[in-house]
């Protein structure tokens, strides 16, 4: 992970109830960017790298999901509720600062670069994450919809 020192800058998500990272359904991969991403971004498998790694590919069309509420750090509970035929992978990596300084330890500073591997878990319906506010496309809000476009969750109705 990178830091960027332009505070609240990138989006701040958790693998809050994702089947495939407790080991209960499917596969946890590692992805090498192909581009800079924040936490929470969603992606496809890409072309096989070497030993359980895959370049990212873009998420193929169809997912949708529904935001329940809003969870006390102010970030947003996403609960996935349709996929497309093929895999979509959620992208995160364990955002731990190297600095002792508390303000360089917000979450919302780091990123991850081009290259770098990182955890592609593989999602199911009902599974749930959280996307900071500026993950989003539109206001979020309880009981809205969401869709997936160009890196960011679309609110839906």
């Amino acid at each position: 992970m990178a830091i960027d020192i332009t505070k609240g800058s990138h989006v701040v998500s958790f693998p809050n109830k994702i089947a495939s990272a407790m080991g209960q359904y499917s596969h946890v991969y590692n992805i090498v960017l192909q581009a800079n991403s924040d936490n929470g971004a969603l992606a496809g498998r890409g072309d096989y790298v070497s030993f359980d790694q895959y370049k990212q590919a873009s998420p193929a069309n169809g997912f949708a999901g529904r935001i329940n509420e809003q969870a006390a750090d102010g970030t947003w509970y996403v609960e996935v509720t349709a996929l497309p035929n093929s895999e979509v992978l959620y992208l995160y990596n364990s955002p731990v600062s190297e600095y002792s300084e508390r303000d360089l330890q917000d979450e919302s500073l780091f990123y991850n670069l081009e290259g770098e591997r990182i955890q592609g878990m593989v999602l199911v319906v009902g599974d749930v994450f959280t996307i900071s506010e500026n993950g989003f496309t539109g206001t979020p809000a309880a009981g809205k919809s969401v869709t997936y476009a160009n890196g960011k969750y679309v609110v839906g109705a």
